[in-house]
């Protein structure tokens, strides 16, 4: 009996003693009504978090993430974006009532709803406020007194707020300030275009908090996405500032900029926000990477750009190009990227509203008529909207542009686009005649470098 009570002891101090693995997961689920699908991305600039979620033509999801650490993560599906709070072991349930509403119809149930819904509200009105043309007509001191209820407003809704965590109070109101300054750094450009005269200037003591905001602040980087579009801003004013009169003299200047950033983290965030936007446009990967490799100190970081590198391994010269099937031509019927081997294909991805587009049409038809009897096919895909497919047909028509002009089937959410990582227009493309890629990020019409690799394949 002795033995037994000892046992049953030694079993009970052991189970006692045994941890519990901990959680470092979010379980994630959703719907996003009035949508046919599309993805749903959720990352972390500040260590290279990403996920990308396949969300059903019927709008519901369910993920599960196993992120870095707790904060704030980038949700981003389509053009709208929210940045609620994530923490290990949280169950969030993710609902959007109308993706044409997308912000203001947003709701956050699960862990810390009541702060993500805030989250959402706060976005919601700030993007009423951006929109609103009227409020950026107003003279300076008018618009002040608009950020200042906006900001009194914002801060309101916050004190309501019971469960929030730890330490992030105070970090939301630094936010709410950092909003309000974020938008008077838009206010010269916007208030210029809307009355009409860009050449206009603002005045010095309007300025004057805004140069006065320091820009290697880490605390202000690492939480508020305003004060990191300020610092990526800056970093690129200060680069053309040096005015690079060419590509190399450009990374050059960049470099510079770089290397002057104070704050290590900072400076790693924007080595890799860089990277991430520019890799896939890159003609020598190996050696962009390589750059960021030695240069950044974020593990996280040169992780997930050593995965981007291998993931675009498939659009190197030589790899068989992404292809689309049955796209609407202009001319009449469906037009598939094999209609199209036996030549040359030069491909242009614009939209009619992107303005870097338009101002690539003069070029591209010069070229086109200058390789009209060559080896070589132009083609032009439309990523716009279905309910914006009559503007499409009409700037054809009216600005005369020749070559093969197609629209996809899902504007930006067609795979043609995603499989060749497209994040930005205008893109061009330049396939072999057997289908191949030559370079997945060509020469624009109004580079001469177009010309000189059209010479290089005597086309």
């Amino acid at each position: 009996m002795k033995k037994y009570i000892v046992l049953t002891l030694a079993l009970i101090t052991l189970w006692s003693c045994k941890k519990e693995e901990p959680i470092n997961y979010v379980l994630l689920s959703g719907k996003i009504a009035n949508t046919k699908g599309g993805e749903l991305t959720i990352s972390n600039l500040l260590d290279g978090y990403s996920k990308t979620i396949n969300v059903k033509d019927i709008g519901t999801f369910s993920d599960t993430l196993f992120i870095k650490k707790n904060g704030l993560y980038k949700f981003r599906f389509g053009q709208d974006i929210i940045f609620p709070y994530l923490s290990k072991g949280d169950k969030v349930d993710f609902q959007v009532a109308d993706a044409k509403q997308f912000l203001s119809t947003l709701g956050f149930m699960g862990d810390y709803s009541e702060f993500n819904n805030y989250l959402a509200n706060k976005a919601s009105k700030e993007q009423g406020f951006f929109k609103n043309v009227d409020n950026f007509k107003a003279d300076e001191a008018a618009f002040e007194t608009l950020l200042a209820a906006l900001k009194k407003d914002t801060e309101s809704k916050l004190e309501t707020v019971t469960k929030i965590p730890e330490g992030y109070k105070v970090k939301e109101k630094r936010a709410i300030e950092l909003k309000r300054l974020s938008l008077k750094a838009v206010y010269e450009k916007s208030h210029g275009s809307i009355i009409g005269d860009n050449d206009i200037e603002i005045s010095d003591a309007f300025k004057k908090e805004l140069s006065e905001l320091n820009m290697n602040n880490p605390e202000d980087y690492l939480y508020s996405e305003d004060y990191r579009n300020m610092v990526f801003f800056g970093i690129l004013n200060k680069i053309n500032e040096s005015k690079p009169k060419d590509r190399q003299s450009y990374i050059e200047a960049r470099e510079k900029v770089f290397a002057e950033i104070k704050s290590e983290a900072i400076r790693n965030a924007e080595l890799y926000r860089n990277i991430s936007g520019s890799l896939q446009r890159s003609n020598d990967k190996e050696k962009a990477v390589n750059e960021f490799l030695s240069t950044s100190t974020n593990e996280g970081h040169k992780e997930s750009v050593k995965a981007l590198f291998e993931l675009l391994k498939t659009l190197d010269p030589g790899q068989p190009s992404p292809k689309f099937v049955n796209y609407e031509n202009y001319a009449g019927g469906t037009t598939s990227l094999d209609d199209l081997k036996g030549k040359y294909v030069y491909i242009d991805v614009w939209a009619t509203w992107c303005g870097p587009c338009k101002a690539e049409i003069p070029h591209l038809k010069k070229v086109e008529e200058q390789y009209h009897d060559k080896n070589i096919t132009f083609l032009s895909i439309s990523t716009d909207k279905p309910k914006d497919k009559q503007k499409w047909k009409d700037m054809i028509k009216d600005k005369e542009l020749g070559g093969i002009q197609l629209i996809t089937d899902n504007e930006f959410k067609t795979s043609f686009i995603s499989d060749y990582k497209i994040s930005g227009i205008p893109r061009f493309i330049l396939l072999d005649p057997k289908g191949n890629i030559v370079q997945a990020n060509a020469p624009r019409p109004s580079d001469e470098k177009l010309i000189e690799l059209f010479d290089e394949l005597n086309i």
